[in-house]
């Protein structure tokens, strides 16, 4: 006995063309199935998206704290600096402070 091997045309097949002695419960038709899968993906492409509100209002909040966020890292990182600034110019008065009262202790 041979049996043969699947082929596209046998698996889109419908039953009664396959095997004429088989009874189907529906009569659909291969050219109709191959046009209700092609139907299928046309539906599928599309060019537009819809955002709903509610997306764009949750965006905008997303971006108004990172926004905040950034704002306040940025005065963190300029107090930060400034404080910075504060102790060299310590270390610079103090140096000067030592010098002046080596030159004096000195006399």
């Amino acid at each position: 006995m041979s049996v043969t091997a699947l082929s596209p045309g046998g698996v889109l097949g419908v039953a009664s063309q396959i095997n004429p002695q088989a009874k189907t419960d529906s009569q659909v038709s291969v050219p109709q199935v191959s046009q209700d899968a092609h139907k299928t993906v046309a539906a599928s492409r599309s060019d537009t998206v819809t955002i709903s509100p509610q997306a764009v209002k949750l965006a905008e909040r997303k971006a108004a704290v990172a926004k905040e966020d950034a704002k306040k890292a940025e005065q963190d990182q300029a107090a930060q600096s400034a404080q910075f600034a504060g102790v060299a110019q310590k270390t610079v008065a103090q140096k000067s402070a030592e010098q002046a009262y080596a030159i004096v202790s000195a006399i």
